[in-house]
């Protein structure tokens, strides 16, 4: 008779390959780094609301200061366009100032006077 085979096929075994430990990371568990997180959400949610409302808070006063800024200019352009006008009146008429002069009014107080003077610009 034949011979028969006894042995087996078997897959031969691997070799593990050793763990390259010197490159490896080691994580540590720290208690109180956990809880700082796990109760930290609150903490740090209230830090973004605050750096948003101060963020609000410049927009709005740089807003305001623009507005202002505006107004400003467009009262000082208003000004200057009076001021013209006057010195464009004051030049067709050579008497100048004494037309005015008539039409002023002094307000006395105890310790104030105060002089108002009506002026007509016509443009």
């Amino acid at each position: 008779m034949e011979e028969e085979d006894t042995s087996v096929n078997r897959p031969t075994k691997k070799r593990k390959k050793t763990k390259n430990r010197e490159t490896k990371v080691e994580v540590k568990f720290d208690e109180n780094q956990r809880t700082e997180y796990l109760t930290g959400f609150r903490k740090r949610k209230n830090q973004r609301k605050e750096k948003a409302k101060q963020d609000n808070e410049r927009l709005l006063k740089e807003a305001r200061a623009r507005i202002k800024k505006k107004a400003k200019e467009e009262k000082k352009k208003k000004l200057e366009e009076i001021m013209e006008s006057f010195d464009k009146i004051s030049k067709e008429n050579n008497d100048g100032l004494t037309q005015f002069e008539t039409e002023k009014q002094v307000y006395e107080d105890d310790s104030t006077t105060v002089t108002v003077a009506a002026i007509e610009l016509t443009t």
